[in-house]
């Protein structure tokens, strides 16, 4: 998916807060992202980045044009 549209979705974490892993930084650099970045979508439609916050947070800092991302209903509770 595009990394502008993924960046127009709600966040967890405001992604400034994100610590950025320099060993995740240089796999990505040599490998890409190999897991998707994980987006809720909620019963109203809305969606959220639930899972690979870092991943994303790396995407950015290497200007990555897009990432993989996977798409999953919302668990009830969660």
């Amino acid at each position: 998916m595009n990394l502008e549209e993924v960046l127009k979705i709600e966040t967890r974490l405001p992604l400034e807060l994100i610590e950025i892993n320099n060993e995740l930084l240089e796999d990505v650099k040599l490998n890409g992202i190999k897991e998707p970045i994980e987006i809720r979508v909620r019963e109203d439609g809305s969606k959220i980045v639930w899972d690979g916050l870092n991943r994303l947070a790396i995407a950015v800092e290497l200007n990555l044009e897009t990432v993989p991302v996977i798409f999953l209903p919302m668990q009830k509770g969660a």
